[in-house]
This record gives structure tokens, sequence and C-alpha cells, in this order.
């Protein structure tokens, strides 16, 4: 152990002259700041309260550039709590909120009190955000919030954060249809059909109906108004194409993500699924889980493109992109802000 190590330690364990320990307190002794820093910091827990004055001052009186550079290369969390919470300078608080070790519990701690700039930092932070939500309640209840972070904190929790989806009531789990009660349905429907085709004798020339689906006879209305169970029964059965594709975008998520993974689909029919605007984000969850359909670059451009698109999901995919789609990507409004930003920001990046 050196003289200098070895001082150190003294000072850690009480075993320094008062004079010494001010001294060190003060940040005048001749030790790299990655060993002054934390001291310091542990001095200003001391008995004596001068030293825990000179120990405050002179770490409120530290370079930044210094602090920043240390934090950087590793400073302990125990420093990196004392910083967060004791620090105003910027620069500081940026590095720290770009440490990936750094505890949600003390992003929730300081983000009521971040500035503008910071707020936006703190917000890049997707990964901490998506394991500790409550970090957005508490940058809420920061009184200088801005409009632009608050609206990326909605679009977090509209796409980013995952929804707690309502438990169903006892006896009301979604079973689905036997054979018979599918048939049964079909028939009843073609049967209100033909009533309401022979009361209706009236009706205006002209008005066009929309074509059966072949496997049913159903039109796209009818087989909409079919009981639940009745549409998921039929979703399970690896319907034909028509169906599939009026069945996918059923109301009942149930019945739309069973019918996408029932079914056999085309890399086409993907790649309008991802560019429906009424498709239910759940199914677009279950097309990027699969590595088959991700490995296609028209649904990766289709898919970054709705709006409905797990954020998540899509802030991987955006390096993927061409530069020209890149630009296109990044001057749609219809995509949440942080796609779009992404966008930009790799467009100038691979633009050189």
């Amino acid at each position: 152990m050196n003289a200098t190590a070895s001082l150190v330690e003294q000072i850690r364990q009480g075993g320094a002259n008062r004079d010494v320990m001010l001294m060190a307190a003060g940040g005048l002794l001749p030790v790299p700041p990655g060993e002054l820093i934390p001291l310091q910091i542990e001095l200003t827990h001391h008995s004596d309260p001068e030293v825990v004055e000179r120990a405050q001052q002179a770490l409120r009186a530290l370079e930044p550039r210094i602090v920043v550079e240390f934090i950087r290369d590793g400073a302990p969390l125990v420093v990196l709590n004392y910083l967060a919470l004791e620090s105003d300078q910027p620069s500081i608080l940026e590095a720290i909120l770009r440490r990936r070790d750094i505890p949600p519990g003390l992003l929730i701690a300081i983000a009521p009190n971040l500035t503008e700039d910071l707020q936006e930092q703190l917000l890049l932070r997707q990964d901490v955000i998506r394991e500790e939500p409550r970090i957005l309640e508490a940058l809420e209840r920061n009184t200088r919030l801005s409009s632009y972070a608050r609206r990326r904190i909605q679009e977090y929790r509209d796409h980013l954060l995952e929804k707690k989806k309502p438990e169903a009531p006892a006896g009301h789990k979604i079973v689905e249809a036997s054979d018979e009660e599918v048939q049964q349905a079909i028939e009843a429907a073609k049967a209100a059909k033909a009533a309401k085709a022979a009361s209706d004798a009236e009706k205006q020339e002209g008005e066009l109906e929309s074509k059966p689906e072949e496997t049913t006879g159903l039109t796209d209305a009818q087989i909409r108004a079919l009981p639940i169970p009745v549409r998921l029964k039929l979703a399970r059965q690896s319907p034909g194409r028509t169906l599939r594709n009026i069945l996918v975008r059923d109301s009942n998520v149930v019945v739309s993500t069973s019918c996408l993974h029932a079914s056999n689909w085309s890399d086409q029919e993907v790649e309008q699924i991802c560019g429906s605007r009424n498709i239910h984000e759940d199914v677009l969850m279950g097309v990027s889980r699969n590595r088959q359909w991700m490995s296609r670059y028209a649904i990766i451009n289709a898919f970054l493109r709705n709006p409905k698109a797990p954020i998540s999901k899509s802030t991987k995919l955006v390096p993927r992109l061409s530069v020209r789609d890149l630009r296109d990507l990044g001057r749609d409004r219809n995509v949440p802000d942080v796609i779009r930003q992404t966008a930009n920001r790799l467009y100038r990046i691979k633009l050189g």
C-alpha cells in the first residue's frame, strides 16, 4: 500500500489528525479525483460540522468537466446518488442520466426537479422507464414540465408501456363455439339476410352490397355480427384469405390475434396488416415477434409507419431503413415523436 492510499485509509478510519481531515474535505490532498471525490462525499457525514461544511463547499466548487469524466469512467453509485441529489450543474446531471446502471429509484427522486433539457434526456431512457413506469409519474410532478415532455409521457403510456388488460369476470371467459354452433350461426345469419331482402322490396337501385365471403357465404358485416365464440372458432380454423383479412381486423383482440397466429399469411398480406390503421396494436406486436416477417424490408417499413406500432419494437427497427426511407419517416407526422426523431438522427448520420 503506497503512502497516498495509506493516508486515504487513515482518514476513512478516523486515524488522521483534524488538519489532515480538513485538507481532505477541502480537496487539497494530492489524490486523483477518482479517490478524492468519494472520500469528500464520505466526509459530508463526518461528526465534525466544520469538516462537513468544508466538504460540501468543495464538492459544490468542483470543476464540472472533471466530475463528468469521473462519472463516465465508472464513478460508484454512492457518488452518483450524492451528485444527483446535490448538484445543480446540467452537465453533471446529464452524465448521471446517461449511466446505464443508475437505479430507477434515483431517477424517481430527481425527476421532479429536472430542467426542460434534462427532462428530454430522462425520456430517452426507455429501458429503465419500461422497467419502472413510476418515473413518468415523478416527472409529471415537475412544475417546469415542458409541453414536449408531457406529450412524450403520453406517447410512452400509449405505446411503450404494456397496458394491463382487464380480467374477464368469472364465468365470462371466451370459449370458442363448436362446429355445430358455427354452422347454426351461419345459417341464422343467412336466414336473417334473406328475410331482410324479402321485406326490402323498394331497395334503392344501384346500391352496392359487399360480396359474400366464399367459405361462410356471409358478407363482411354479417361476419362481424356473428357471436364472439363463433368468430373465434372461425379465426382458429386457418381461414381463407378473405375471411382471415376480416377476422384479423376484428374488434375483439382475442379473435384478431388468434387469426394472426392460425393463418398462413403471405408477406404481402402481412405488409397490408402493418399498413392498416384499424388494426389492433396487439396484432402488430404479434407481427413484430415473428422473425421471418421482421426479416422482410417492406413489412418493416410498413410497420414503422403505423402509429399503433409499439415503440419498444419500432426503435430497434428504425436503423434498418434505407437513407431515403429514414428521411420520409422523419417527416411523417403520424408516427410518435420518438420514432420520428430517431429516424432524423440516423438519417443525418448515414448521410454523412
